[in-house]
């Protein structure tokens, strides 16, 4: 048995507090306070594993083809994070593993115990059934929000390359019926930003953006050719670590539809202040990838276990509920705890309450020690200069001479 040091619980409660809170409710601030603010008394640990055990072992079997070595992993997993529940919760002082293990084990419970899902999307469709009944799939499953769902989904792609180190680069969204933004650090890596005539496609890389790449569904939608990079952040992105000071956005010039698909509508960028405040609920949608050591630091145990776990998910499109969680990094820097990985590069950030209008832009996350994952405000980069020569100096600039809205999303 591995014995912990305070301290050492004391911040683990603190990094995972607010991932277990449900919709709507007060993180979890000092280990103190663990039992007000997310419930961790014996019964409500005990009702939260059977919960997660029971939906993970459906999951499995149903998804993932009753794999008896996932189903072995699931059961360690979940034995490890309910010690941990016991822990942070103040019920034991030991644990069969050490914390690395214990930390893995409340991560794969947030996933599978409706804390914080991320919902496969199947048809163009949000697949309920692949995330716990929980307060989340009741906000999105309400019938006054399924058009808007189903709108925001059709519009978001997987950023495809040919390359020998990509399986794929990130995810884009639709701004206007033939613009698709995403991170300038996506971008680099199939645009040559140094070519003497100006910023280019890379010959061979093939870049296109396809709005499908289903779990079980659609393999090709609406799949369209990256011809030109329109807007971009005037610097470039470092390739390790995050400058939160650097505008990490882009915005590409699709050609025609190589693959068919449905009519799509693209989003419109929101604005307000409310849509920044802490605990407003949020989407992202994009493409989870397997963790890449470059991009995300030393890979944790929690990494492994997720990679074992959920490998066969990773490239597909999902959609992953979350808020918004203090404090703002920069002027322009938002936070938040929906479920992301390497792949969601470029994924949209929008509000649930405010889903035709998207407010923010992930760029990235750390995944060891202290959990964070960080966009930019649309809103506050809207007068940013970006690089120089490009087509658009601005968003802003962008907004008013291509057919993309600007509209006020709240506030």
């Amino acid at each position: 048995m591995a014995r912990h040091d305070r301290l050492d619980v004391e911040r683990l409660a603190l990094r995972l507090g607010r991932r277990l809170a449900r919709p709507g409710g007060s993180p979890l601030e000092s280990l103190g306070d663990a039992t007000q603010a997310a419930d961790l008394s014996p019964a409500a640990i005990a009702e939260r594993w059977g919960a997660s055990r029971a939906f993970l072992l459906d999951f499995i079997r149903r998804e993932m083809g009753d794999d008896p070595s996932l189903v072995a992993l699931a059961e360690e997993a979940l034995h490890n994070g309910r010690e941990g529940l016991e822990l942070i919760g103040g019920h034991r002082e030991e644990t069969g593993t050490e914390l690395g293990g214990v930390e893995a084990g409340i991560e794969v419970i947030v996933r599978t115990d409706g804390s914080r899902p991320a919902f496969l999307i199947r048809d163009g469709r949000l697949v309920e059934s692949s995330a716990p009944d929980s307060p989340w799939t009741e906000l999105l499953g309400d019938v006054l929000r399924e058009a808007a769902v189903e709108t925001l989904i059709g519009s978001v792609g997987r950023v495809d390359v040919t390359h020998p180190f990509y399986p794929f680069a990130g995810t884009a969204w639709l701004i206007a019926p033939d613009l698709a933004a995403t991170n300038r650090h996506v971008a680099q890596i199939f645009v040559d930003f140094f070519d003497d005539a100006g910023p280019k496609i890379r010959a061979g890389l093939d870049p296109h953006v396809d709005f499908g790449h289903e779990f079980k569904g659609q393999a090709s939608v609406n799949r369209r050719p990256i011809v030109e990079l329109v807007f971009a952040g005037a610097e470039a992105i470092p390739a390790l670590g995050i400058n939160h000071d650097l505008l990490d956005m882009a915005v590409l010039r699709l050609g025609a539809r190589v693959t068919p698909g449905p009519p799509q509508t693209p989003l419109a960028i929101g604005t307000g202040p409310a849509l920044t405040v802490p605990q407003t609920q949020v989407v992202v949608t994009g493409y989870p990838a397997k963790p890449r050591h470059d991009a995300l630091g030393s890979v944790s145990e929690t990494d492994r276990v997720l990679q074992r776990l959920f490998g066969k998910l990773w490239g597909f499109k999902r959609l992953a509920p979350g808020e918004i969680m203090p404090p703002r990094l920069t002027g322009r820097t938002l936070t938040h705890d929906a479920s992301t990985l390497g792949g969601n590069s470029g994924s949209l950030v929008a509000g649930i309450d405010t889903l035709a209008a998207v407010t923010g832009l992930h760029y990235g996350g750390t995944w060891g020690g202290d959990r964070a994952n960080w966009g930019h405000a649309l809103e506050t980069v809207l007068d940013e200069e970006g690089l120089a020569g490009l087509r658009h100096a601005t968003l802003r600039d962008l907004a008013a001479h291509e057919d993309v809205r600007i509209v006020a999303a709240g506030g």
